[in-house]
């Protein structure tokens, strides 16, 4: 029974769903054609794996689920955030229109992540100094998902941008226990903008533990969006739900 519940879960999306491959052509296609006409209304089904909080990689940052093992808590601490799109991290913001939206969340589903070492020139009282780190080229398509607290929202009834888990055990049944989980979004495209798919890009500079493990990063990320509604949310391991989050939002949009 367990193994055809895990079938079930893991099977390619149905036809006309789309998943995380079929979203991005299709916003690459509309993208390039001006017109995201045919996306709008579209279904989707979006699989993601929790990545390690240790790994020092931009893609692993702008991943939305994400594990670390809390050694004073004895517990895998689990983690599912969006991210939220200003004029601070989208040029495109502007054009785009999304000043006159509710703040749009994040979900990035497909990052693609190229990085090199370069070297920084900080400066000093003396001069200068030139510091070792990394340059980042990357290439990212996501969800631009409206939410305001206490206001409109669309996301599923409960869900939050930001949910924490905690699960007591060892650093060895925590490592096992992620490489087994996924988290599933399901839901709908939605047409809030005049311009369907969105694009611009981020420009900046980012030195933070937790990111860089302390090396500054110089980053060029191109980002496109949709908006989107989730409708439902689920978190999976050895195909069995641990958490779900299934009523739709109550001010959907």
């Amino acid at each position: 029974m367990l193994g055809v519940l895990l079938f079930s879960l893991l099977a390619p999306a149905e036809s006309g769903v789309l998943d995380a491959a079929g979203l991005r052509q299709a916003m690459e296609t509309a993208a390039q054609t001006r017109d995201a006409s045919s996306l709008t209304g579209r279904k989707f089904r979006i699989v993601r794996p929790f990545a390690d909080q240790k790994v020092v990689k931009y893609k692993a940052f702008k991943q939305s689920a994400r594990w670390s093992y809390d050694r004073d808590k004895r517990a895998m601490v689990t983690t599912i955030g969006l991210g939220q799109i200003t004029d601070q991290n989208f040029d495109g913001y502007k054009a785009a229109g999304l000043e006159a939206l509710p703040p749009l969340q994040s979900l990035y589903f497909d990052v693609d992540a190229r990085s090199a070492p370069t070297k920084f020139r900080t400066e000093t009282r003396d001069g200068y100094n030139l510091d070792v780190g990394s340059s980042t080229r990357a290439a990212s398509f996501g969800l631009a998902i409206p939410f305001k607290d206490g206001g409109p929202s669309a996301l599923p009834e409960g869900f939050s941008p930001l949910v924490i888990g905690q699960t007591r055990g060892t650093s060895a049944q925590a490592s096992r226990w992620a490489a087994a989980m996924i988290v599933v979004y399901e839901g709908e495209i939605t047409d809030l903008t005049k311009t369907g798919v969105f694009c611009g890009a981020y420009h900046g500079q980012v030195s933070s533990h937790e990111i860089t493990g302390d090396t500054p990063m110089m980053i060029q990320d191109k980002q496109c969006f949709i908006t989107a509604r989730i409708d439902r949310v689920e978190v999976i391991r050895d195909g069995q739900v641990l958490a779900d989050w299934r009523k739709p939002p109550k001010l959907g949009l």
